[in-house]
Formats: structure tokens, sequence, C-alpha cells
């Protein structure tokens, strides 16, 4: 897979679909099913997701031409109903949006793009806010639990405690604030140093063909694990979604010849 996206083979949107499903030996499989419509691949997806909800005692219903994913890494579910005329307003919104460019695909991502927008537009209204002000931090911040004897994260939802998938959780130590009981918060890379990082990449996204400018986070370019350090030479702007695109695909979703260039531009 991440030699399809590589090549061009794989666009990012489809990407996006298949690696919230596929896995090292399931990936051919839906490397072939990625080749039709987007929308088709959608609706495997899909299907292969609610085929995952099903008892392990009925394995005789789960379908045999793909290939399903573990129980606990499937999503959170939110379901929203519409009328049909908000359902118009939806689409026609949507797609002016799409025109302009720079919107996220995938329709969480847009949802949360949405709500922080607005967030965003009642706070510029507040009279607490300063004038000029830029956002340099997240809309809202969330606080994750990890055990330090198993390395899992988890997170507090409306409806119950969630474990992070691996990537989420390489995203919250690649920056994050850091609280130990009895101890004072660290962070895992210095405020000014992160705000150095967002200033010089203007606030934007850096991965190719995102200009995304909220839900900002900074990533190593090389790990800490493999040497990296908190330079701003090795730190680049993510949007969330791309972040979680990059731990997910050991680096596919910016290819490591561009992050090799990217980091020697920064040398």
């Amino acid at each position: 897979m991440r030699e399809a996206v590589a090549s061009g083979e794989l666009g990012y949107t489809k990407a996006r679909e298949l690696v919230s499903v596929a896995t090292p030996k399931t990936q051919d499989t839906w490397l072939k099913a990625a080749e039709g419509t987007r929308k088709e691949l959608i609706h495997e997806v899909k299907k292969a997701k609610r085929a995952a909800k099903v008892d392990p005692g009925q394995g005789e219903l789960l379908p045999s031409s793909l290939p399903v994913v573990a129980p606990k890494e499937l999503p959170v579910c939110f379901r929203l109903n519409l009328t049909p005329e908000q359902e118009a307003r939806r689409s026609a919104m949507v797609e002016r949006l799409h025109k302009l460019g720079g919107v996220p695909q995938d329709r969480a991502e847009l949802m949360l793009e949405a709500l922080a927008a607005l967030l965003e537009t009642k706070e510029l209204q507040s009279p607490k806010c300063p004038r000029g002000h830029f956002p340099s931090h997240p809309p809202v911040q969330i606080h994750v639990h990890e055990n330090a004897a198993t390395g899992r994260m988890t997170v507090q939802t409306n409806s119950s405690e969630r474990e992070l998938s691996r990537a989420d959780a390489e995203r919250m130590r690649c920056d994050a604030a850091v609280c130990e009981h009895g101890g004072r918060n660290t962070t895992t890379i210095p405020p000014r140093v992160r705000r150095e990082v967002l200033a010089r990449d203007k606030h934007k996204c850096q991965a190719p063909g995102c200009s995304r400018t909220r839900f900002l986070e900074v990533h190593h370019i090389v790990s800490r694990q493999q040497g990296g350090g908190n330079n701003s030479e090795n730190l680049t702007t993510l949007c969330a979604s791309c972040h979680r695109l990059w731990h997910e695909r050991g680096g596919a979703g910016i290819c490591a010849d561009q992050a090799t260039t990217f980091l020697k531009s920064r040398t």
C-alpha cells in the first residue's frame, strides 16, 4: 500500500479509507478493491466494519471475499438524522467547499472542521479575545490516560472509555502535555519551539496536497526513538488527520523520499 501511494496508483482519499481496515496480510485484497470507484470502496469498507460486529460464533455469516477488522479497531459511531431540506443544504455547502479546495474529504474531519470554525468565530467575537488573535493552540484539549505498564492509551467519551489506536497513541507522544500524578506538567516539545514551528509553517499543514489550518500538531520527522530531537529542523506542522495517516502508514502519507528531502531543506 505504501508503494501504491508513493507511485500515485492509490489516491490519498482512497488510502484514508483503506487504512481503517487493511492489515499487512489483507492489503493486497483491499488494493484490488480500491481499483473500483471511491463510492464502491466506501461501500465495501462499511460492509467489512459491519461484519466485524457479528458474533464470532456466526462466522458463516461473514463475507469471505473481503477481510474484516478486529472489533477494538472500530471507530465510535455517531448518527445524525437530517430532514430532506437539511440534507440538500448540507450537500450544497459541501460541494461549494470542495470547489474552494483545502477541505478534508473525510466526513468526520469535515464535521470537526465546521465545529472548530464555529468555535473560533465565537471566540473571536468575544470581548475577552485580543485583537489580531491567531489561535496557536487546539480549539479544545482532551485528556488521554496512558497505562505505564502496557503503554496503552485510552480516552473517555460520552459513551465509554475507549482505547486509542497505535497511530493515535504515537501522535499523542509526538506532541502533548504530559501530567504525572504528583508532578508538574511537561511538554513533549518546548512551547517556544512549537510556536516557532507553527509560525514558520504559516499555521498550515505541510503534507502534500493539504493546507488545513485547524487541528494542527507538530510532528517529529525523525522520531525520538530513532534519535530525532526537538530542534525545529526536525519538526513540521501536520493536521491531526495527516499526522494520524503518517503514523498509520509509517510515513507513507508523506513518502519517505519526500520526508528526506524535507529534512535536508531544513538543515
